[in-house]
């Protein structure tokens, strides 16, 4: 009984293993997913750094519409008096990371019966870091805000330029 099943592993014993072109398939197939994977990723990685250049700006932009509120209509604040508030140093504007930097950050509320708020902010990734060539911008106006983005330049976009984030 044991001879039997002794033999039937010995005649398999030429079967082992896989040919070269099953290997030459499974390598084929795993380049493809790798050329289709690290493109996406690197995207996400992107978007996810873009993403918190976005949040450091609505951080600044939260912040200074409680400066302008506190001192009331035609009040004026800037970045050195939200510095401490948002995280950032109030001579550099760097975080305290260093990978990013509050370049511009203004707002003012008018005096009118309707108050609105208008200003700049510009938020930028450090050269040295994994953010570098990500800038946005801020615009608050009378109707809402405009908000651009930039992964080519560490220039932040002006209120027409740049692409829409």
């Amino acid at each position: 009984m044991f001879t039997g099943a002794i033999r039937s592993l010995a005649g398999r014993r030429g079967e082992r293993g896989f040919t070269l072109v099953e290997l030459l398939i499974v390598i084929l197939i795993v380049g493809i997913l790798a050329a289709v994977a690290v493109p996406l990723y690197l995207g996400y990685t992107k978007d996810a750094k873009s993403a918190e250049g976005k949040a450091l700006a609505g951080s600044a932009m939260t912040a200074l519409q409680g400066c302008v509120q506190s001192k009331g209509a035609g009040g004026t604040c800037a970045r050195g008096d939200i510095a401490g508030r948002i995280g950032v140093s109030s001579g550099t504007g760097f975080t305290g990371d260093n990978r990013w930097a509050v370049g511009t950050a203004t707002l003012t509320v008018t005096t009118a019966t309707v108050p609105t708020f208008s200003g700049t902010i510009n938020v930028f990734g450090s050269t040295t870091a994994d953010t570098n060539l990500i800038a946005i911008s801020m615009f608050p106006t009378s109707t809402g805000v405009i908000l651009r983005c930039t992964t080519t330049s560490l220039t932040p976009p002006g209120s027409t330029t740049g692409e829409a984030c």
